[in-house]
């Protein structure tokens, strides 16, 4: 079983207006889509996350003409939003694709800031090779990374959003993560252009992003190699 992490990018930014909505306002950052389905009367439904205040995002979705129905909850320090609403012919054929060649996506789905969208497609490489091929022609593809399929070995990175990966880079590239540490919250703001505040926000959720996979994956959910060194 063969994987390809890929970025798609549509010439006018972001696929649907939902999107370029969110990313236009300054109280809301889109993070990534955990679910998406095209559904036999041609609508669809997403499973967005989101950063921001419920009743923003709510007002949003209610002002919007793309959403049809939603529901939208807090979940620790982000906002989940399922929402029904009316695709783009480009984005209802991007939905039917991986079902039509056979194929899995590796969710989340997440988001550039230019409005492309990251995601990593498991199936048999001469299926995600024809899935590639009848990518819409307003859309540009660029393939990251390709290899074997190993289930969990995408997430790590796949939960982070465009955001949190310029900052976790901007902080071990100035020294952040060594020891002694060779930078902090302020030299890392400085490059940025942003408050020590919002980079110790965006590290610690990554932080604890992190951690909590590592306890659940390996201590929770031990692998044979585990309990065997365990014994012995």
């Amino acid at each position: 079983m063969r994987f390809a992490t890929i970025v798609h990018k549509h010439s006018d930014g972001w696929f649907q207006s939902l999107g370029a909505t969110f990313s236009e306002r300054n109280d809301v950052t889109p993070i990534a889509l955990h679910s998406s389905q095209i559904l036999t009367d041609g609508t669809a439904v997403v499973l967005y996350e989101l950063e921001g205040a419920p009743e923003t995002v709510r007002s949003i979705l209610e002002k919007s003409q793309t959403a049809t129905d939603f529901r939208v909850t807090q979940k620790r320090d982000n906002i989940i939003a399922y929402i029904h609403f009316e695709p783009t012919p480009v984005v209802a054929g991007m939905l039917k694709s991986p079902a039509t060649y056979g194929l899995l996506v590796d969710g989340p789905i997440t988001f550039h800031d230019d409005g492309g969208v990251e995601l990593s497609l498991i199936g048999r490489e001469e299926d995600i090779q024809r899935a590639l091929a009848e990518t819409p022609e307003h859309v540009a593809t660029t393939i990251k990374r390709v290899g074997q399929y190993a289930p969990g070995q995408l997430e790590t990175v796949a939960t982070l959003s465009e955001r949190q990966r310029e900052v976790l880079r901007m902080a071990h590239k100035q020294g952040y993560y060594e020891q002694p540490r060779q930078a902090t919250y302020d030299d890392i703001a400085t490059q940025l252009g942003c408050t020590k505040a919002n980079v110790g926000d965006i590290l610690r959720r990554i932080e604890n992003a992190l951690i909590n996979e590592i306890v659940q994956d390996r201590f929770e959910h031990p692998t044979v190699e585990d309990e065997s060194r365990n014994r012995t």
